[in-house]
């Protein structure tokens, strides 16, 4: 059964942009193929990765997503690379500021903006 398109991977001048196509990244399975579909996105080789994560349309994150996520941020930034994150609704940035990821990540208020740090 092939697996659904979870998130769209665009690239800006050398910036890959991921965009989510899911607006509840809680599903165990939806948070499995989401990862896997990032990483998919990201060359192995090359250039460092810059990366920004486009959260407009997402409502609602699971604590095993924030898992991927910081996994995600150790892998490009480990390798030299650049990652951010931007375009989050009120609720997604109250989960981020309650387990203290807000101070780990590089979060921007808009796209424009994290196109700028990265």
């Amino acid at each position: 059964m092939p697996t659904t398109t979870r998130v769209t991977a665009l690239d800006f001048d050398g910036v890959t942009v991921i965009r989510f196509l899911e607006p509840r990244l809680f599903d165990e399975r939806i948070v499995r193929e989401v990862g896997e579909q990032i990483h998919a996105a990201i060359p192995a080789e090359g250039p460092p990765v810059r990366l920004v994560l486009d959260f407009s349309g997402v409502e609602l994150i699971s604590s095993s997503f924030l898992g991927k996520l910081v996994l995600l941020q150790r892998r490009v930034e480990g390798a030299g690379g650049k990652f951010r994150l931007c375009e989050m609704t009120p609720t997604v940035q109250g989960v981020f500021r309650t387990s203290n990821l807000d101070r780990l990540f590089g979060v921007d208020r808009d796209l424009r903006e994290a196109m700028e740090h990265v």
